[in-house]
């Protein structure tokens, strides 16, 4: 018997907005219908109606429709949330004004492109865009707050006054009005990499987590983790981990991940055992590294794909073996923790058949390997629409999934929601490309950290790992991971290191501090929906998560990690990594696979204990790093701590049967 439905968050996940209802819900219906008609009569070059428009003209006219509804969803003064009034008329005006430039700069794009507006552009049209780049900052303002919103305006007016800056931070001068014609109309501000990732890509693959979640797809997922681990110790925490892998490399949001999966999976972990702090942490880690998990993992991804010039094939098989990695850990430790506290699993009769949760929802992996298979053959921004088509046919067999018109209008809705939210963002993101750009303060940048290490690695990982997590604390990590791409990577490529490997490695810290107090935004809801504290949540999930804080160096010293090398290289590597964060997390844990919990009792007890614990994590982390010479000599660390702890145990056990009997 199936007791996991379809989860509904405990709480509103866009609380911050206006709910669409009444008139402005068919606003919202029909701006996510014209868009999903140009993004489809764009990618596969239909031309129907007569409709062909420049990629540019395409981009302004999606960020116009999409960053319109951002006003309307968005209240300029939080708490106002209602329809009515002076300050709900102001947001209206500046959503259509907002739309009416979007299609204003739609229709002049070949001006804009042939005529060279980004050097010089006609005096009623700079100052048009001076409006447009005031009207993104302060729709980045409502949808991502006030930090990300400060940061990014002193990126984009950088240009203003860098030249008065000192040493590497001094760069070319502009005036106000060169500055906006460059960010407003080359292709390489707003409207540039991450704007064409967004229409080009993004859109596509949100569009096709948004369906596969109104057609039931997080109830399989969830289901179908309950069936597989539910009923092994601990199973509630598993399923968590599991779902939560499933239903973020579909989101690519860890906050909605937390909220969506945490709403069913956090009471079932306290109802069997599990404290609310501990369950909390749980799920934050598992959402968190969702974001990092092939198929469709998180924005950043499709950024890195445009970055790099690599196919988004390439990205999703280099995620592969970290994500593994994150997630065995992560899973190590939770069944560590069951087993030495005793905590049991969910009763079998409680939990749904995983042959009928198969047959039932089999389309949705199906779904997953038409997705996987349409990016083999290199076809990335049509994949999810045929994808898309796949769900909708294979839905429409069944009445439970069956779209019907509500359903459709929800879908709708849940689109340009989402997509509303991301907008402004990828159009400010363009913003500190512009600006380093057009400064070339960036080339300088990574020279200056280069100097600064003096050419060091070692230095240069830790400088590097330092900034991306600080960095990830007051911005997204799209935005993180940008700006780091553009000043830091160069800088660990230059003294030798993968590039590819680089970037992931930037990705990868700079998601550390959503698990990571004081900032753990993944913790948060977490600990809202267990009843736990905050800050005991968080520092929890550093300890469940800590796989994470080392995952990065394993693959940037070790590219085979993430499939660049040969065969030969590759599998050993692998293979090391695997057993290494095996004893890793049981190190952290206290809690080794088929042996047991690593303490005995007494002072002299428990300091072989901390000792067993420190050789088994030296072993582990020593097998993990990229010296194949070091590998004997961690089995043989590995060894020495194991078997004494083994004994160790055998003979507590033996000891407590006599006492029995």
């Amino acid at each position: 018997m199936s007791v996991i439905r379809e989860s509904k968050p405990q709480g509103d996940t866009f609380e911050k907005m206006r709910p669409l209802a009444g008139i402005w819900q068919w606003v919202g219906i029909t701006i996510s219908a014209i868009t999903i008609f140009l993004m489809v009569n764009q990618i596969f070059h239909l031309g129907l109606f007569g409709i062909e428009l420049l990629d540019t003209s395409y981009y302004y006219a999606l960020l116009g429709l999409y960053t319109s509804l951002v006003f309307i969803l968005y209240p300029g003064i939080k708490g106002r949330r209602d329809f009515r009034g002076f300050l709900f008329f102001a947001d209206a005006v500046l959503g259509l004004l907002t739309l009416a430039l979007g299609i204003l700069f739609a229709v002049k794009g070949y001006d804009i492109l042939y005529l060279g507006w980004m050097a010089s552009s006609p005096p009623f049209f700079a100052g048009l865009g001076i409006l447009f780049w005031v009207l993104i900052l302060e729709a980045l303002r409502r949808s991502q707050g006030k930090a990300l919103f400060g940061t990014i305006l002193l990126f984009s007016v950088l240009p203003v006054f860098c030249e008065y800056l000192p040493g590497f931070l001094q760069g070319i001068g502009f005036n106000l009005v060169e500055t906006s014609n460059y960010h407003v109309f080359s292709t390489e501000s707003i409207v540039g990499i991450p704007m064409r990732v967004f229409s080009d890509l993004l859109v596509g693959y949100m569009l096709f987590g948004v369906l596969l979640m109104k057609s039931g797809g997080s109830s399989f997922f969830m289901n179908f983790s309950s069936a597989l681990l539910g009923h092994t110790r601990g199973g509630p925490a598993k399923v968590s981990v599991i779902a939560s892998a499933f239903f973020g490399s579909m989101s690519g949001s860890a906050i909605s991940n937390v909220v969506t999966t945490g709403a069913v999976t956090i009471p079932t972990m306290k109802r069997v055992g599990y404290a609310p702090h501990f369950a909390a942490a749980v799920e934050a880690c598992a959402s968190s590294g969702g974001c990092l998990m092939p198929p469709v993992m998180g924005a950043t991804a499709f950024v890195m794909a445009m970055l790099l010039a690599k196919p988004y094939l390439t990205i999703v098989v280099a995620a592969i073996v970290p994500s593994f990695l994150y997630y065995l850990g992560l899973l190590i430790q939770v069944d560590g923790y069951a087993g030495r506290v005793g905590l049991k699993g969910i009763p079998r009769e409680e939990l749904p058949s995983l042959w009928k949760t198969l047959k039932e929802g089999w389309f949705y992996i199906g779904a997953l390997v038409i997705l996987v298979i349409f990016l083999v053959y290199r076809l990335e921004a049509q994949a999810p629409f045929y994808t898309c088509i796949f769900l909708l046919v294979c839905a429409s067999f069944k009445k439970e999934t069956r779209f019907n018109l509500e359903k459709v209008k929800e879908l709708l809705v849940a689109n340009v929601r989402l997509l509303s939210e991301m907008v402004a963002l990828f159009a400010a993101i363009g913003l500190i490309i512009g600006s380093l750009s057009m400064t070339g303060i960036a080339h300088a940048l990574s020279g200056e950290i280069v100097h600064f290490a003096r050419g060091s690695m070692p230095l240069l990982l830790l400088l590097g790992a330092g900034t991306s997590f600080l960095l990830g604390m007051g911005m997204t990590i799209t935005a993180c991971y940008v700006f780091l791409a553009i000043t830091l990577a160069p800088a660990l490529v230059a003294v030798g290191l993968n590039e590819l490997a680089v970037h992931l490695f930037v990705m990868y810290c700079g998601m550390l501090s959503f698990i990571t107090p004081p900032v753990c935004v993944g913790v948060y809801p977490a600990a809202t929906l267990a009843g736990a504290d905050t800050m005991k949540a968080g520092l929890r999930s550093m300890g469940l998560g800590a796989v994470k804080y080392f995952v990065p160096f394993f693959f940037v010293l070790n590219p085979a990690l993430v499939f660049q090398g040969s065969v030969g290289q590759i599998i050993p590597a692998v293979g090391t990594a695997v057993i290494g964060v095996v004893l890793v997390g049981s190190a952290i844990e206290g809690y080794l696979l088929g042996i047991g919990e690593l303490s005995v009792g007494g002072t002299a007890g428990r300091l072989k204990s901390i000792l067993w614990r420190l050789g088994i994590f030296a072993s582990g982390f020593m097998l993990a790093i990229p010296e194949a010479k070091t590998d004997v000599a961690a089995l043989l660390l590995g060894a020495v701590m194991i078997v004494p702890a083994a004994i160790s145990r055998r003979r507590s056990s033996l000891q407590r049967e006599a006492s029995r009997a």
